[in-house]
């Protein structure tokens, strides 16, 4: 009789759920006596099934809503009903740099701006004073930052560069977003330092609105640790003997910025085994080593069931 917690996801815009259920189904058919516990952990929909039970946390996935005017119209109202928001996302195929949720969060339309720069600073400043309220956050699945080289208004989501690219555009907001940047308090008698919203890691998530929600002085925070905290992830893996991990695509340069090491290096702390299920892996057995993977079970026909009964031929003896 063993305890294993099987979770993870497969892919930002698919629910966890029933595919967690389906490999748990296959390796209890396969080993009775073994309790199972399914907790989904990942970006997009993952992230929102993980914070379901969270009543006072309105999650807002760019999963669910691609529209950012509306979701920074819903993160107004979450903060005006009296809830902490998050905004989920990641590297995005379409971003304006956040002046759509900025649009929706501060009630205010460019439209009704003959000046960019006056509708920014009014914008700016309307949500500063919604935003006081209390704490707000953006979760962030690709911690590339608004501008720079590597950016997300540089490189699209395959890191190829972005033909629609406005350079005088980009200028302008990254010019705005410095005058309204949050110094650091001065440390020890040092000068204070300033904090340029558009270059910290997860910047350029959600469309930019990264960048937005930190020069407003909110919290930008990577999904696996905002779930590993909000879900007691450490908690979950002292009461188990082995972790199941679903992450579809094991290939080095996806995982560094996916949220299983989060898993694994938690794992590593109970000195749990872990097993990946995935669609597709060309790790070599020293990546695995190096990403705290002791095995491996792929199937790119995605049959959950029988991956399960596999896991449990192997792991439940």
């Amino acid at each position: 009789m063993g305890r294993v917690l099987i979770s993870g996801h497969w892919g930002g815009d698919r629910n966890p759920l029933p595919i967690l259920d389906l490999l748990a189904r296959g390796f209890q058919s396969l080993a009775p006596t073994w309790q199972m516990q399914c907790a989904p952990f990942g970006p997009g929909r993952a992230f929102v099934e993980a914070m379901r039970s969270h009543a006072g946390i309105a999650v807002l996935s760019t999963a669910e809503e691609a529209d950012l005017r509306v979701l920074g119209a819903r993160y107004r109202d979450a903060i005006l009903a009296g809830k902490t928001p998050v905004l989920e996302g990641g590297h995005l195929a379409h971003t304006d740099g956040g002046v759509a949720f900025l649009e929706g969060l501060s009630g205010l339309s460019r439209a009704d701006y003959s000046d960019f720069d006056r509708w920014f600073f009014s914008a700016i400043e309307q949500s500063r004073v919604l935003c006081r309220r209390g704490d707000f956050y953006a979760a962030f699945s690709s911690a590339r930052p608004l501008f720079g080289p590597s950016s997300t208004l540089a490189l699209n989501p395959d890191l190829s560069l972005r033909s629609d690219a406005d350079a005088d555009f980009n200028r302008q907001w990254m010019r705005l977003l410095h005058q309204v940047a949050q110094p650091y308090l001065p440390l020890q008698g040092q000068p204070a330092s300033l904090v340029e919203p558009g270059r910290i890691a997860g910047s350029g998530a959600s469309g930019g609105a990264g960048a937005v929600i930190s020069a407003l002085g909110g919290r930008l925070i990577s999904d696996g640790d905002f779930l590993a905290y909000h879900t007691h992830l450490q908690s979950l893996l002292a009461e188990v003997d082995l972790v199941i991990i679903l992450e579809p695509e094991l290939h080095s340069p996806l995982l560094a910025e996916s949220t299983l090491p989060t898993l694994t290096e938690a794992a590593a702390h109970f000195a749990l085994p872990v097993l990946a299920v995935a669609r597709s892996s060309s790790l070599s057995a020293h990546e695995r080593a190096e990403w705290g993977i002791h095995g491996v079970l792929t199937d790119e026909n995605e049959d959950f069931e029988a991956l399960g009964q596999r896991a449990a031929r192997t792991w439940a003896n």
